[in-house]
């Protein structure tokens, strides 16, 4: 951890580059669900397809995010596996853009989420490492949520639609290309190892990676944060993938209004990385996750209730969306602290890959299929079920922050 005046420099300095990063990052790996209704149109894709296409990302990210934590857990190093992840992610970051059919554009999107799974775990251990005690979830929270929303859900939404209405859906594929690179220069310049984390090496000598992986599963938290994470992926990645086609289709809203009702998710998830992982410094973790994960009921049943008016749409997936806001928190947050040190970044990937595997793809490929035979509300429905899940299994959880210690 950091102390003193140039601690706390560096501490800020890190969370901006590791906040745009996310942002970089979410803005590829959510492009795809917002120009969708193009996509659908010109490739001739089916609702399950569709779901199919959402869950590509989420396969590559997954199996990369453990992997890659896996390795740098034993060698102990972060730095160059998080330039490495950026790097790939700007040389493959056109691949989208050349798909001609429903197995190019899946593959392409499986491509991407290999590049950019190992980004969530790297940052959240040297955030962890480099923050102090009552700002480390605040800082987890900027990280993981309020450049991913500010950036990849905010404007992305706004940005892509208007760029795919006059140019095509394929250029829209082609942002993030550029600015990774950027990123990837940022940290190698600026970002340093996180302190301690050559330590991690001694203990890795002996055994292989995986051996760590049945003491980290023993613990609690991580197998009900892994629950919450299967719910409140699965609610994101549904409303992400048949959010938009609800309410262009369902509705009959413009492409234009569309894109500013979905981007109030990601108004919501930058509020919330301050609000929800704020709040948890304070209230704890357990206490915001239950008061959080219980909000996400409204957004679907909103945007089914009210019908096509669209300021009303918006303020109920704001105030909905604010769970987004919990994501840091099961994903990051919790899992670190309740393991060593050495294991944050595995414990991070193994939340994340079951989370991203189980809800991300059968999520939106359940979705997908109820869609096809019982029509656009099936899926927004199942997300508010979903919402109402992770908050149950919210109360299971033990108190990992700072006044649950003792």
């Amino acid at each position: 951890m950091s102390t003193g005046i140039d601690g706390r420099r560096y501490e800020f300095t890190l969370v901006l580059i590791l906040m745009l990063a996310g942002g970089v990052a979410a803005v590829d790996a959510q492009t795809v669900f917002y120009i969708m209704p193009f996509i659908a149109q010109d490739l001739h894709l089916d609702n399950t397809q569709i779901g199919l296409i959402g869950s590509a990302v989420l396969v590559g990210w997954s199996l990369a995010a453990l992997g890659v934590a896996l390795l740098s857990d034993r060698m102990g190093r972060r730095k160059p596996f998080l330039v490495g992840a950026f790097v790939v992610f700007a040389l493959f970051s056109g691949l989208s853009a050349a798909a001609s059919s429903f197995l190019a554009l899946f593959a392409a999107r499986l491509v991407m989420g290999l590049a950019e799974g190992p980004v969530i775990p790297i940052q959240h251990v040297m955030v962890m490492a480099e923050s102090a005690p009552q700002r480390r979830g605040l800082n987890m929270g900027i990280v993981q949520n309020f450049g991913a929303q500010l950036i990849g859900t905010l404007a992305a939404p706004i940005l892509v639609v208007w760029l795919a209405q006059r140019t095509g859906w394929r250029s829209a594929f082609l942002l993030a290309g550029i600015p990774a690179l950027l990123i990837a220069l940022a940290i190698w310049k600026f970002l340093r190892e996180p302190p301690g984390a050559a330590h991690a090496e001694p203990r890795r000598a002996t055994g292989n990676a995986f051996s760590r992986l049945p003491v980290i599963w023993a613990v609690r938290n991580i197998r009900i944060s892994i629950a919450i994470g299967t719910c409140c992926v699965a609610w994101y990645f549904m409303m992400l993938t048949f959010l938009p086609l609800w309410l262009t289709k369902g509705l009959g809203l413009d492409p234009g209004v569309m894109s500013t009702v979905i981007a109030m998710m990601g108004a919501a998830g930058a509020a919330g990385a301050f609000l929800v992982a704020g709040l948890s410094d304070r209230i704890g973790r357990r206490n915001a996750m239950r008061l959080f994960c219980s909000i996400g009921f409204i957004a679907p049943i909103g945007v089914l209730w009210v019908g096509p008016h669209p300021l009303l749409l918006g303020a109920l997936v704001f105030l909905g969306s604010l769970m987004i806001g919990t994501f840091s928190l099961f994903m990051g947050t919790i899992p670190q602290e309740s393991v060593d040190a050495a294991d944050g970044a595995t414990a991070t990937a193994l939340v994340l890959c079951i989370a991203q595997l189980a809800g991300g793809i059968v999520g939106p490929s359940l979705g997908g299929v109820l869609a096809d035979r019982l029509g656009l509300q099936a899926p927004l429905l199942l997300a508010a079920g979903l919402a109402l899940c992770g908050t149950m299994l919210s109360f299971s959880l033990r108190e990992s922050g700072l006044r649950g210690r003792g």
